[in-house]
């Protein structure tokens, strides 16, 4: 059963959110999904979250495994960020380059990881997997195998120079590096794989770590054949993001100023 009819209200919420309008009414006006659901649902769980009742509870089909409100986190009032909370976090979070001598815990990534799961998708189909350093020096193993790439391809000289010199502008001496990849024929694969990082970002400003998205690793990922093998991308996998973790060096004071953002408005 789609609702339970002793405690549905029919207020309908369930429709109006359902992304693909698979639920419809009964006779009696109770919400039911539609046959097409079997094929078309994409296991969101809009109308098992949305439902204020809990009456609702989406069935085991072919492509869902069924979620039922028991199985939903509630949403905690206490918990809901100030509009002045909010603009500050997300004002606040800085690119960070310099890490603390320091590991982050195994169970502390894995729920910034858990998190990131929640970015939007397209269809749901949450397509980014995950590949993390454990230790320093596999991230370093990982900033010198870029660093080599570069000199035998005659890119990027200046890196290459601070490398020489013992500065590592690659991955900046981060203890951690998460790679995000997906098969190459998804829906939005980079775009997929972009909002779990950014998610994955905000999550570490949250738990009082630093990230910064590891442009140059990322870029010699998707062409040496060296660290595609080295980090286990399978074949037909895309490397679509590539973020440094760990704890920064230094607590920012101040939120710097922005330039004035551009709007155009259209009637």
């Amino acid at each position: 059963m789609f609702a339970d009819k002793e405690t549905c209200k029919r207020c309908g919420a369930c429709l109006d959110e359902c992304p693909f309008d698979l639920i419809v009414t009964d006779a009696e006006g109770f919400p039911k999904l539609r046959p097409a659901a079997k094929k078309t649902c994409i296991n969101c769980g809009h109308c098992v979250a949305v439902c204020p009742v809990g009456a609702v509870t989406l069935p085991p089909m072919p492509v869902t495994e069924g979620l039922g409100p028991d199985q939903c986190a509630p949403l905690s009032r206490d918990l809901r960020l100030t509009p002045e909370q909010a603009d500050q976090f997300l004002s606040g979070r800085r690119s960070t380059r310099t890490y603390r001598d320091k590991v982050v815990p195994e169970e502390v990534l894995n729920h910034l990881f858990a998190v990131s799961s929640f970015a939007p998708s397209a269809k749901n189909g949450q397509p980014a997997r995950w590949i993390v350093t454990r230790t320093p020096q596999a991230t370093r193993r990982l900033a010198g195998m870029t660093v080599e790439y570069m000199a035998t391809n005659s890119i990027f000289p200046g890196v290459v120079k601070n490398w020489e010199k013992g500065l590592d502008k690659i991955l900046h001496g981060a203890p951690h590096v998460a790679v995000a990849h997906a098969p190459e024929d998804g829906f939005n694969p980079a775009e997929d794989c972009a909002l779990s990082a950014a998610y994955l970002e905000l999550a570490a400003h949250a738990h009082g770590l630093g990230a910064c998205w590891a442009g140059f690793l990322m870029e010699v990922a998707e062409g040496c054949c060296a660290i595609r093998r080295e980090l286990g991308i399978p074949e037909g996998h895309g490397v679509y993001a590539a973020l440094m973790l760990g704890y920064p060096k230094y607590r920012y004071q101040r939120i710097p100023t922005r330039s004035l953002v551009e709007v155009s408005w259209l009637d």
